[in-house]
């Protein structure tokens, strides 16, 4: 069973700096905006960012998905006791268990931008890993020990992570050629009087080579480019990383300064409860 990510939707504190700093860093542009939300996309290509004012915080995820994965997905929800906040013939909306709500839509644009994974943070770890791999389909790609869990609806190493903590979202992730745009991202990032949180460097777990910056809202950006393709389901074996070794992390590269791992947005329904 396999999907796309095509859209996320975050909430962020400054409106204006967050689309000016995605247009100039990503190449992004607005295809529609109002005084409270703008959708952002790459030329010719369906909105990837829905960014909406407010408290720093992650509302959705969109998977784009064949119309009879639509159905079978309705009815492991079912199963498995799954919120479900809207069902149509077209269109599911789930609520994970980490607060972030996951919206399926039939058809889609499998190719709908760049935007290439999210990474959480969630409370009920195990019961979110169910959620993905039991409701949504999605396999287990790499793991490091009970902590920190790698999954993938489609070749893509990972399309979603999760880790051990409060609600909320590690990092969202773009994708882009070649190692060249990194630099030139490094380079217009200079130019606006920022750098790197971390990298460039290789990760070892899905052999990307990555970046990290901190957006205007605060979130964790990642943008890598190489990511391990699963082009043989039968053939992959999934990796358990120790827990103590750094190895999963970093294949070449300087480690992750310590507020990496610490620096989370909340999801909205975490931070509803708050």
């Amino acid at each position: 069973m396999d999907h796309h990510l095509i859209c996320a939707r975050l909430r962020v504190p400054d409106l204006d700096a967050s689309v000016d700093h995605l247009v100039a860093l990503l190449g992004l542009r607005e295809t529609r905006r109002d005084a409270t939300s703008a959708g952002l996309a790459h030329p010719g290509q369906p909105v990837c960012l829905e960014l909406v004012a407010g408290a720093a915080a992650i509302e959705s995820l969109t998977l784009a998905t064949d119309p009879m994965h639509l159905v079978e997905v309705a009815a492991r929800a079912e199963a498995h006791g799954a919120p479900v906040l809207e069902r149509g013939a077209e269109r599911l909306r789930l609520m994970a268990p980490h607060g972030v709500v996951v919206e399926l839509v039939a058809g889609g644009d499998a190719a709908g931008g760049s935007l290439d994974h999210l990474s959480f943070t969630a409370r009920e770890l195990q019961a979110g890993v169910r959620f993905f791999c039991d409701v949504l389909g999605f396999r287990l790609s790499d793991r490091v020990g009970e902590s920190r869990y790698w999954l993938r609806c489609n070749a893509n190493h990972h399309t979603v992570a999760l880790f051990a903590g409060e609600d909320g979202l590690q990092h969202y992730a773009f994708a882009v050629p070649d190692v060249g745009a990194l630099a030139r991202l490094g380079d217009a990032l200079a130019a606006r009087g920022g750098n790197f949180l971390w990298g460039i460097g290789r990760h070892g777990l899905g052999e990307n080579v990555f970046t990290y910056h901190l957006d205007p809202s605060g979130a964790i950006l990642e943008v890598c480019s190489d990511m391990v393709q699963i082009t043989d389901e039968d053939a992959w074996e999934v990796g358990v990383w120790a827990q103590d070794s750094t190895a999963s992390a970093i294949r070449w590269g300087q480690l992750p300064p310590p507020e990496f791992r610490t620096t989370i947005i909340p999801s909205a329904a975490g931070l509803a409860r708050a």
